[in-house]
């Protein structure tokens, strides 16, 4: 098993995670339990991405057919496992996109994610394609067995039901598409409507530009949150940017008044961080460094 890619998923998780200053969502200069709990799953579900990443391996060696692999099940045991670790704590949009990714640059056998995207994009087709009523209705029901109704009810609405026969002919691709309206991580996995590979090029762009990680984080996640922001706030953004973020004093604090400004107004952007997350792990195995 190739180590390389659980580092870059649980670096990628503390990186974006602990990133400060991101107005509007956590941070490690702001007290929030939420912070360890990210983490946290992800150390939980560190034995599930290993099962995917050896998974992949023989898939692609043909020691394992895909159809054969229990999609369901994985995802399932993940949840369950820091379900066990964190009681009414548990956070599907960072574990999903993990295990996924693992399994996915696994069988793909790249060494870049930007040299080999369409390889990656293959695999991840092959995975998030299946349709096996089966292994969607294990992922749905372990929603709700931990206590993520919220998910679990969003689906439902959108009629992808745990009831067997319901969903014939829907896919993995389907059921998070309707999870990535509310839950931005889920997008990532979505190879028709994510801007996972573009998103990755950009942090790392940015990496080069400041030479420094968290600078770096904190560039793409302004980007990102941008076309929310409120109109009085996107001043701050650009005055921050144009004096280089958290590498000068001024930037730093144009980002802190800005963050004190939009939890004033109840303004969270909280479930970027779970896109945030798998997209720097992507950028870690990329050769992101702190």
């Amino acid at each position: 098993m190739d180590p390389t890619i659980l580092k870059s998923m649980i670096e990628g998780v503390h990186l974006s995670v602990y990133a400060a200053i991101k107005p509007g969502a956590i941070h490690r200069l702001r007290l929030d339990k939420r912070i360890e709990y990210y983490v946290s799953n992800t150390i939980a579900a560190i034995n599930h991405i290993i099962d995917a990443i050896e998974y992949g391996e023989k898939i692609r060696r043909g020691d394992l057919a895909a159809t054969s692999l229990g999609l369901g099940r994985l995802l399932s045991k993940g949840l369950r496992e820091a379900y066990r670790w964190l009681p009414n704590n548990v956070y599907p949009s960072f574990i999903v996109p993990q295990i996924i990714y693992s399994l996915a640059i696994s069988h793909s056998d790249i060494d870049s994610i930007i040299k080999d995207h369409g390889k990656l994009v293959r695999s991840l087709d092959l995975f998030i394609s299946t349709t096996s009523w089966k292994e969607i209705k294990y992922f749905i029901d372990a929603l709700k067995g931990v206590h993520r109704e919220d998910m679990y009810e969003h689906l439902s609405s959108a009629g992808i039901s745990h009831i067997a026969g319901i969903g014939e002919g829907v896919s993995f691709r389907d059921v998070f598409r309707v999870l990535g309206s509310k839950w931005y991580a889920f997008i990532s996995l979505d190879t028709r409507e994510s801007k996972t590979y573009e998103y990755v090029k950009k942090l790392l762009d940015y990496y080069r530009k400041f030479r420094d990680a968290n600078n770096a984080i904190i560039a793409l996640y302004l980007e990102m949150i941008m076309p929310r922001l409120p109109s009085w706030a996107k001043p701050y953004v650009e005055e921050a940017f144009k004096e280089g973020l958290m590498a000068s004093r001024v930037g730093s604090k144009k980002l802190f008044e800005l963050d004190l400004k939009l939890r004033k107004h109840g303004v969270s952007f909280n479930e970027y961080v779970g896109l945030l997350g798998i997209i720097t792990g992507l950028a870690v195995y990329e050769g992101l460094r702190a």
